[in-house]
This record gives C-alpha cells, structure tokens and sequence, in this order.
C-alpha cells in the first residue's frame, strides 16, 4: 500500500491537510505531488494495489484536468478534497469514484480518521450480513432488512 497526497496550492489549508495525513500514517511514508504532470508521470509507473490518494482540488477548472487521467486511478481508493460544496463541483468530484469527500473549509478530523482506518483495515467492499457478498451491489448480494427473506 502507498499513500500518494496531490496538493498544487502551498498555503494554510494545504498544511492543516497536510498534518492530517502525516498523523493518520503510522509509517509516514507520503509521496506528495504539487503538479498534475508529475503526478501523471508517477502513475505511469508500478503503484501496489489499495494504495491510497488524497487528491485536493484547487478550484473546478483543476477538479476537471484530474478527469483526464480518471482511468489510471482505477485500482488506487481515492479521497477528494474540494475547494466548495456546489452542485456541479459535487457531481465533476463523483465522477472519480472517491471513497471519501471532504471540503476545504473543513477541520480534516472525519478525514484523518478516514485515512488511518483505510490504512489499517482491508480495502474490499464490506460483506453483507446474509449472503456474504458485497455491499455494494456486486452479483450475489442483496439488501439486509433484518430478517431472512
């Protein structure tokens, strides 16, 4: 597992999530990005599988170039932190199948801890109580109510 951090604006936000994830890794082994291009150029090489990326999007128009390289992130569980909370920037972010969404205004808390769980914990889909498959809807599960159906 590798954690990757991308980050392209140096200022106050971008060390709190900094901190953030330097606590949440036991290791604290982070490879941090402050170019697109280099990050591209990283993901060409070999990354280990439940690898873990912290992406924080300086404004829409970066969340957008981040979509270009969307299919080599397929494989690495993805953590979004975006510069608003408006629709549109909402629904751009989703359209890299993030594990987690985070705001910049926020305090990183929730995101620390999400960090540290993924780096602790198995990265497949949670197992539903019935049939054992997975909870996100992969063949051979279906929703818990409760009881058997």
């Amino acid at each position: 597992m590798q954690l990757f951090f991308y980050a392209s604006k140096n200022d106050e936000n971008e060390k709190r999530l900094k901190e953030a994830i330097q606590s949440a890794s036991s290791e604290g082994i982070i490879e941090h990005f402050t170019s697109l291009d280099d990050f591209r150029d990283r993901l060409r090489n070999i990354v280990e599988p439940n690898s873990i990326l912290v992406l924080a999007a300086v404004d829409r128009e970066e969340l957008l170039k981040m979509q270009a390289f969307r299919d080599m992130l397929t494989e690495i569980y993805i953590i979004l932190v975006l510069p608003d909370r408006q629709k549109d920037t909402i629904r751009l972010a989703h359209l890299l199948k993030p594990r987690f969404l985070s705001s910049i205004e926020d305090d990183f808390k929730d995101l620390n801890q999400i960090v540290a769980k993924m780096i602790q914990a198995p990265h497949g889909p949670a197992k539903t109580p019935i049939t054992g498959g997975s909870a996100l809807g992969n063949p051979g599960s279906r929703p818990w109510r409760g009881k058997e159906q």
